[in-house]
C-alpha cells in the first residue's frame, strides 16, 4: 500500500477541536466507574486465581509477602505513606480468619480482600486529565524544544524570538493525513522505539503537533518522586506503573487498565520494547504484555458493538536522535549484562564533565526525526483511509473473521497470543523500514566497523578497550568505506527497507564533517574526532559502539 509521507512544518488543527470531547477527558471525568470496570475485567479474567478457596488464600499470602519485601527492601520516595497501613490491615484480616483456613471456609472473606487490593491498585494507578495543565504544556514545551535544539548563537541572541520554530529542527514525517483520518474512525495506539528519557515528551509533542487528541500512557512510579513533576504527569494522563511488583495479579490489573482505556476510546501510547534500548540498536524483540491488550480490546469492541465496533489502529513510530543523554550508562548496562566477567568499567564522569555536557545541550544545534510508520490493524494488516484492512498480498480482509469460530465471536487466549506475536513482528519490521538514518548514525557505523574488522582477532570487549591512539583511521580509508555503506543505504531506501534524512545526500566531505560534529555531541568525550592531519579517531569506543548499533541488523557489515 503506497504511503503518502509528508513532513509537517506547523502545528496542525486538532482533529477533535473541543478538548472536552476528547475520549481521554471523558474517561477520567468518571474515574470511579473506570476503576470498577478494570476491577470487573480483572476478576472476569482471573479464573486461575479464584478457582478454589485454597488457591485464592495462597495467592493472597504470596501478594502480601511480595508487597512487604518491596516496601522494606526497595522503598522509593514516591511510595504512598499510607500503603504500609493498608497492607497491615490486609495481614490482620488474613490472620483473623486463619482458623477458618483449614475448614476451607475463607472464600467470602478472601474475595473481599482481593477486591480491596484491586481497589487500592486502581486508585493508586489511575490518571487525571486537566485541560488547563495540558494547554500550558502545549505552550511551553515547543518553546523549550526549539531553544534546546538551536545553535549557540540562536540560543543566546534569539531566545525570545517568535521566528524560532521547533519544526526547523524537529522533523515529523509520515502519512499524517491517513493517521488523522483513522483517528476519527477508531482508537489510535502509538508504539514508538525507546532510546531515551526524552522519548515521552518528544512523542507526546509530535502527536499533539499532528493534531491528535491526548494519549494515556504508563509511567514508572519512580518518576513521581518530585511533587510538581508528579502532578504534571498525572494531570496529562499518565497512569502509575510500579515495576517492582512482579506478581501476576498486578500485571493482570495493569494489562486490564490498558484494555479498558482502549475500549473506552482513549488513544494510548506505550513503548513495546518495555524499556530503553541499552545497546542503542532498534528493538528486535518486544514485550508482548501490553501489546496483547490491543487484541483483547478489539475483541471486546466487536462483542459489544458488532458491526458498529470501533477499530483499533496501531501506529509504529521511530525516534531518531544524533545523541542520547544516557548513552554511556545504557551501553554500560548492556555490556555488563551481556559480557558479565569480560566487561570492565573503565570510564567515569566528573562534575566538570556534567557542566560541560549541560552547556553542549544548549549549543549542539542538532535536530531529531520522528518517523510515523503506516497504520495497521491489531493483526498487523495495513489499512486504508476508510479503515479497511489488507493482508500482505493486498487482499481486503474483515477483522471480525480473525475472532470468529463457527460464525461465533470467541475468546481464545492461545489464539490471541499468536495474534500478538504477529503484531509484534509487524511492528519490528516497520521499526526497521521506517528508521531515519542520520549523518551521525552513518559515521559511527563506518568508524566502528573499520576498527572491528581491523581487530577481528579480538573479542568485542577487547575492541571496546582500545586506547585512542589505536583507533586512528586515515581519512582516505574512512571515505572509501563511507561511500560503500552510503551506496548500500541508497539502494535500501529505493527498496523501501529504510529511510534516509535529507542530509545523507550532501557532498561526501560535508556529510562526514557534519556526522562527526553531531554524533554524541552532548558527551564529555568525543565519539569521533578528526585531527589536523586528517586522521579520524574516537575518545570512547563504548560510545562509538552505542551509536554504531543504530544501523546493526541491516547487513551493512558486509560492505566493510
Amino acid at each position: 500500500m503506497k504511503e503518502n509521507r509528508i513532513t509537517i512544518d506547523k502545528q496542525l488543527d486538532y482533529v477533535i477541536p473541543n478538548i472536552e470531547d476528547w475520549p481521554i477527558y471523558r474517561l477520567y471525568q468518571d474515574k470511579e466507574r473506570f476503576i470498577q470496570e478494570i476491577i470487573d475485567l480483572t476478576l472476569e479474567n482471573s479464573a486461575w486465581l479464584t478457582k478454589d478457596a485454597k488457591t485464592l488464600r495462597k495467592e493472597l499470602k504470596n501478594i502480601l509477602y511480595q508487597e512487604k519485601i518491596r516496601l522494606t527492601q526497595t522503598p522509593w520516595k514516591s511510595d504512598d505513606p499510607k500503603e504500609k497501613e493498608f497492607w497491615r490491615d490486609v495481614k490482620k484480616k488474613i490472620i483473623a480468619t486463619s482458623t477458618l483456613e483449614y475448614q476451607n471456609d475463607t472464600s467470602d472473606v478472601d474475595k473481599q480482600i482481593l477486591r480491596d487490593i484491586l481497589e487500592y491498585y486502581g486508585h493508586e494507578m489511575v490518571a487525571n486529565f486537566r485541560i488547563k495543565t495540558y494547554n500550558k504544556v502545549q505552550k511551553v514545551l515547543p518553546f523549550v524544544y526549539a531553544r534546546l535544539m538551536s545553535s549557540a548563537k540562536q540560543f543566546f541572541f534569539k531566545f525570545f524570538s517568535s521566528k524560532m520554530t521547533i519544526y526547523n529542527k524537529m522533523k515529523i514525517t509520515g502519512d499524517i493525513d491517513l493517521i488523522r483520518d483513522l483517528s476519527k474512525k477508531g482508537t489510535v495506539v502509538v508504539v514508538p522505539t525507546h532510546f531515551s528519557n526524552l522519548d515521552s515528551p518528544t512523542i507526546g509533542l509530535s502527536l499533539s503537533s499532528i493534531g491528535l487528541s491526548a494519549f494515556t500512557y504508563g509511567a514508572g512510579v519512580n518518576l513521581f518522586t518530585l511533587n510538581a513533576l508528579s502532578k504534571l504527569m498525572n494531570n496529562l494522563g499518565a497512569y502509575k506503573v510500579d515495576r517492582r511488583r512482579k506478581h501476576r495479579l498486578y500485571t493482570e490489573f495493569l494489562k486490564n487498565y490498558s484494555t479498558a482505556a482502549i475500549t473506552n476510546g482513549a488513544n494510548s501510547l506505550f513503548f513495546p520494547g518495555g524499556t530503553r534500548s541499552r545497546s542503542g540498536a532498534i528493538e528486535n524483540r518486544l514485550k508482548l504484555g501490553l501489546l496483547g491488550t490491543t487484541i483483547e480490546a478489539q475483541r471486546i469492541n466487536l462483542e459489544k458493538n458488532g458491526d458498529d465496533a470501533k477499530k483499533i489502529f496501531i501506529v509504529p513510530a521511530t525516534l531518531n536522535y544524533h545523541y542520547v543523554f544516557e548513552a554511556y550508562s545504557l551501553i554500560d548496562q548492556h555490556l555488563k549484562q551481556e559480557g558479565k566477567e569480560e566487561f570492565l568499567m573503565d570510564e567515569d564522569h566528573s562534575s566538570f564533565g556534567a557542566l560541560k555536557r549541560a552547556y553542549k545541550v544548549i549549543t549542539a544545534n542538532a535536530g531529531m526525526h520522528i518517523s510515523f510508520g503506516p497504520p495497521m490493524d491489531v493483526l498487523g494488516n495495513e489499512v486504508d483511509q476508510n479503515g479497511d484492512s489488507y493482508n500482505k498480498i493486498g487482499h481486503k480482509v474483515d477483522i471480525v473473521d480473525y475472532f470468529t469460530l463457527n460464525r461465533q465471536l470467541t475468546q481464545d487466549k492461545q489464539r490471541d497470543q499468536q495474534y500478538t506475536q504477529l503484531l509484534g513482528d509487524a511492528i519490528v519490521e516497520k521499526f526497521k523500514s521506517h528508521c531515519v538514518v542520520l549523518s551521525s548514525h552513518l559515521v559511527a557505523f563506518v568508524g566502528f566497523q573499520i576498527l572491528r574488522k581491523r581487530f577481528s582477532h579480538f573479542s568485542i570487549y577487547e575492541v571496546l578497550r582500545l586506547p585512542p591512539d589505536e583507533t586512528t583511521i586515515p581519512k582516505v580509508e574512512f571515505e572509501i568505506i563511507f561511500e560503500r555503506v552510503r551506496d548500500a543505504l541508497f539502494k535500501m531506501r529505493d527498496e523501501g527497507k529504510i529511510l534516509l534524512s535529507k542530509d545523507i545526500d550532501l557532498p561526501k566531505d560535508e556529510l562526514i564533517k557534519q556526522g562527526i560534529k553531531f554524533v554524541g555531541n552532548y558527551h564529555n568525550k568525543k565519539v569521533l574526532r578528526m585531527n589536523r592531519h586528517g586522521m579520524i579517531f574516537t575518545e570512547s569506543m563504548k560510545l562509538l559502539y552505542f551509536y554504531h548499533n543504530r544501523l546493526s541488523g541491516y547487513g551493512l557489515e558486509n560492505r566493510i
